[in-house]
Parts: structure tokens; sequence; C-alpha cells
């Protein structure tokens, strides 16, 4: 085998078993929406306490407290806590608390050190949380009226303690649309979001815009306080508790939750400056590793197969094609609910050479300046020294 071809094998393995991954994840996690109606042996829901921590969302808070105080769910409050916006956003959720007693409003005034402050703001609901499960959620995230019960439904069911949800990513222009699909393609390619469920696997996963925990569970793993230093506090949240034992599962709520993101592929990058390079959880070699692997998987299969054709190369210019063609297969199927036409899949290149750009600038910012988020930067040796180590998933048996 000459090496290109060893090469163009390589790629097309790799592609191919993304392509695997990401489909059987697609197939294999339960969608929000699917999670049985009613029986008449499930209990009472429990009550509910739902945590907003938001900072300058006046353009979103409005609609998305509505959404939350039109929920079909028997007993809940809602905790909205001001994290020292510098808009109309707490002005906003105390009008709206006026009118509804459910809706009580929680102001910080300061942030403490050694806390980001959404952390900060989601411990301080929590503290002053009565219900015996708890909702983290945004400023600006909305929900479908049942979306809330059939997460709660799914969690006492199963017998969980932490259950997060995937919202719709609501997005502008087929670019910054790409874009996104590359960042998916990246979480479901490498989180096994399938196994999430399995007590026995390390899998975890967490989202900030709707997760669900018992108080108990919540306590016991430190709450918030055990990540006051990651910007990736919901993914860590749900490390915990896989690596406590406690048992978790993640859902599809793209049909029932939605959340609106950038509004240009610059508001993209400079978002996602702070949680990129803590996914990889600040080792710089991973970081190269992954942004030179993602680097090759985009650009190699375009600019290898017709050159390699054009030289005379016809068996590794045919497999780099292949690797192409395997490409665009799990772009299609994260594209399948959406209102994007399938060529959308096409951009896949550029956008996840958009994703590794990303991923690069996040961590020589981390390196340079630390991570800034709600408050002062924070320097990189502070942020590895919060990091959540690894652990063995065992669940409760």
């Amino acid at each position: 085998m000459t090496f290109p071809l060893a090469l163009a094998a390589v790629t097309l393995v790799v592609w191919a078993g993304i392509a695997l991954t990401v489909i059987y994840s697609e197939l294999k996690v339960l969608r929000l929406e699917e999670v049985a109606p009613p029986r008449a042996d499930d209990p009472p829901p429990p009550r509910l306490s739902v945590i907003v921590a938001a900072r300058n969302e006046e353009r979103s808070v409005e609609e998305a407290l509505r959404s939350l105080l039109a929920l079909r769910y028997p007993d809940f409050e809602v905790l909205f806590v001001n994290d020292r916006s510098e808009d109309r956003t707490g002005e906003i959720a105390v009008r709206l608390a006026g009118d509804d007693d459910r809706l009580s409003v929680i102001d910080v005034e300061e942030l403490p050190a050694g806390w980001f402050g959404k952390n900060h703001a989601a411990q301080r609901g929590a503290d002053a949380a009565a219900g015996e499960l708890l909702l983290f959620t945004d400023g600006d995230i909305r929900f479908a009226p049942e979306a809330v019960a059939l997460g709660v439904r799914h969690l006492m069911r199963e017998r969980l303690d932490h259950l997060s949800a995937g919202p719709g990513i609501v997005v502008s222009g087929r670019m910054l649309r790409a874009s996104m699909m590359a960042l998916r393609l990246c979480i479901s390619a490498t989180l096994r979001l399938w196994k999430v469920r399995d007590p026995r696997s390390s899998a975890f996963m967490g989202v900030g815009a709707y997760t669900i925990m018992r108080a108990d569970a919540y306590r016991a793993i430190g709450g918030h306080r055990s990540v006051a230093l990651r910007p990736d506090e919901d993914l860590r949240m749900g490390q915990l508790v896989k690596t406590s034992g406690l048992r978790s599962d993640f859902l599809n709520g793209e049909a029932m939750i939605s959340c609106p993101w950038y509004d240009s592929l610059g508001g993209f990058i400079r978002g996602t400056e702070k949680n990129l390079f803590a996914a990889r959880n600040y080792r710089l070699l991973e970081a190269l590793v992954a942004s030179a692997g993602l680097l090759w998987l985009a650009i190699a299969p375009i600019v290898l197969a017709p050159l390699l054709w054009a030289t005379g190369e016809i068996a590794p210019a045919a497999v780099f094609a292949a690797s192409l063609l395997a490409s665009w297969l799990p772009a299609m199927t994260v594209l399948r609910d959406d209102a994007y036409p399938w060529w959308t899949g096409l951009l896949l290149p550029l956008a996840i050479v958009i994703v590794a750009y990303a991923l690069l600038r996040s961590t020589i910012l981390a390196m340079v300046r630390g991570v800034e988020w709600g408050g002062p930067p924070v320097p990189l040796s502070e942020l590895r020294a919060a990091r959540v180590r690894p652990g063995r998933g065992r669940g409760k048996q």
C-alpha cells in the first residue's frame, strides 16, 4: 500500500466512524416529546424550582419568562437571578413578578472571588429553592408548555438524579448554521450521548439550557460550588453526577426547547472562546491534536482527491472522495429536522475549519489572558486547579 493510499484509508475510516457514531447517537437518544404519556401508577410530580440565571438579557427575557410561567406543571416556582445586569433585565423580571406570585427575583449585586458569574447566580437560586427538583436554565430559553412535565416524568420513571436535554438552536445564515452543525457533530462523535443513561459507563452530558436535578443529589455533589470556576459548568455538573455514582440521562429536546444563539460568525467565535479549550479540560496537547485532526478531516479530502486524480493516483483519489461522501452522511442526519436545504451540508468542510480555528483561538486566549465570563479574567493556573477529575461511572445498582 502506498503512503497516499494509507493516508486516504485512515481518513476514510475516521470519517466512517464519525458517521456511524453520529447516526447511531441520533437514532438511540430519546426525544423529549417521545416520553411516554402519563400512567395510572405514576406518582404525583414533585414540587419544582426553576432557577434562571440571567445577565443583560433584556431582548429575550420577557418571552423566556412568559414561556416558563405558561408551563403545564402542577406545582412550581421560578427563581429569577438577575446577575448584575446593566440593562432592563431586572426591571422586566420585577414587572412580571408583580403579576404572578410564582416568580421571584433575586438580585446579585457583586461577584465573590473564586466564581464565574453564571455559576454563582445558579448557586444563589438553588440556595433559595424550595422544590424537591431543580431545573436550571438561562434567561433566553423558550419552553413548550409540556417540556418540563415530560422531562420530570422521564426522570421519575427512570429513577434518575440528573437529566439534561439539548435545545433547538436558533441562528440565522447558512454559514452560521453549518458551523453550529459542525460543532454538534463534534459533540455527538465524542461524548457517546446514548451511553449517558448507562450507570456503568463514564459517558456524561450537561446542558445549561435544560438541566433537571433532584435537590438532594445537587447538594450531595456540592452544587455549583463544585464547578465555581468552570465556564463549561453544565457539562462538568453532568460529569460530577456520573463520577459520584448517581444516575443521569440526556434527551433530544430540539422540538420543545428553543435557544437563540449567535447572530454572526464573529459572535459564534467570540462566544465559544470560553468553552472550547475548557471542553478539552485545558490540556494543550489534546487541544492541538483535536484542531489538527479537524483541519485534516475538513481539508484533505477536498484538496487531495482532485490533486491525486490529476497525477494519476486513482486509488487514493477515490478513497479521499469516498471520505468526502462519508462526511456528508452525519451532516444530513443532523440537518433532517432543520428548515435549511440539504445542500447546507456542502458547507461542512468550511464549517469544520471555523470550529478548528475557534478551538485554537480559545486555547491561545486562555493561555495568554485567562478566561473572562461575567467578571475579571481568571488565569489558566486557577482554571486548571478547578478541573473536574475523570472517574469511572458506577451508578446506583
